[in-house]
């Protein structure tokens, strides 16, 4: 009778596998650590006959911390609820299940004391890597967390001086074709809409390139900036009618940061019962699923968000599995797809 028959109701061990096998508990922590040239082939085929037989799952958090590892990925992103953020996180935590790692998702809300507060629980649990969205509010914590040996990538939002690797997208060429379409179109003002900018990377590159095109042209729009906070009522409300009041009678458009600040735009426009594109051209970023099923369907700006999220889980395992080469930067491209919301 095996030790498994014997015993079915107590947690197999490494040292029951070394028993059923008649080998050493170390010759046993060598096939695990897949030592295989370290071992005959006898010995394998004992210890593997050994595993099946007693249904041995080797604890690999356990081994890992052994081996200084804890096959845990960090990750803390700023908006849990913004669909930008779900691709992304859909993707990494795929391929992290893949490779036998266990994701910790954290969402701060784009707080800096929680982001801080998750950074050290994170740190406690010994994480191999870290994917951050991050606030740009503990660059020194990411610091520290990097020099015990964590391994550090940036998503979406740019810190250069941090040195540590990032994975976004081109900002800068979209946003910029997006508004001379607009030029084309012959609109008369062109405001730009998006959450506060400072401090936050990817709207402080889309805000410069949509005024970068505009001032080429010199066109009066240049300093149509408006900066919403989502969490205040009514403050987009407030902010879309003092530009309404403005534009009376022009032939008019809306730049939109971000898709959770489009669905605003397009709710509270209709609200209003304003028809468009007819009253108000709407052109967003990020091509979200409900973009194109609503009337008229958005023109946008659409992320590759699921490579975004892949690419960046594999810059992660990269740097875990020893490459110390120089931080990257690594862009992908985002396109431009036209709608029913413009002329």
């Amino acid at each position: 009778m095996s030790q498994k028959q014997q015993d079915n109701k107590k947690q197999i061990t490494i040292n029951d596998v070394a028993k059923e096998a008649g080998v050493s508990k170390t010759t046993v922590s060598r096939y695990l650590g897949k030592q295989y040239d370290s071992l005959a082939e006898d010995t394998r085929k004992k210890i593997e006959e050994a595993i099946k037989i007693l249904d041995y799952k080797p604890n690999r958090m356990a081994s890992g911390l052994k081996g200084g590892r804890s096959y845990l990925i960090g990750m803390v992103v700023a908006d849990i609820t913004n669909p930008f953020t779900v691709s992304i996180l859909h993707a990494a935590e795929i391929l992290c299940r893949s490779k036998g790692y266990s994701l910790m998702v954290c969402n701060t809300n784009n707080d800096p004391k929680v982001e801080r507060e998750y950074i050290f629980m994170l740190q406690s649990h010994r994480i191999d890597g870290l994917i951050i969205n991050t606030t740009g509010k503990n660059n020194q914590f990411l610091l520290d967390m990097a020099k015990q040996r964590t391994s550090v990538v940036l998503v979406d939002r740019k810190i250069p001086e941090l040195g540590f690797d990032t994975i976004g997208i081109d900002n800068m060429t979209p946003t910029m074709e997006a508004v001379q379409f607009l030029l084309k179109q012959d609109y008369e003002r062109i405001a730009f809409f998006s959450e506060p900018v400072d401090g936050i990377s990817t709207r402080h590159e889309r805000l410069t390139a949509f005024q970068s095109v505009l001032k080429a042209h010199d066109h009066p729009s240049q300093n149509d900036i408006y900066e919403v906070s989502l969490n205040k009522a009514d403050d987009l409300k407030k902010q879309l009618e003092c530009f309404l009041n403005d534009t009376r009678n022009a032939k008019r458009a809306i730049f939109s940061a971000n898709g959770v600040v489009s669905l605003n735009l397009i709710k509270e426009s209709k609200a209003r019962g304003l028809k468009i594109p007819e009253d108000l051209s709407i052109i967003g970023f990020d091509d979200l699923d409900w973009s194109e099923i609503i009337t008229p369907p958005l023109t946008t700006i659409a992320q590759p968000t699921e490579d975004i999220g892949r690419t960046a889980i594999e810059r992660v395992f990269e740097r875990i599995e020893g490459d110390t080469s120089p931080p990257k930067e690594i862009l992908l491209s985002a396109r431009l797809k036209l709608r029913g919301s413009t002329h």
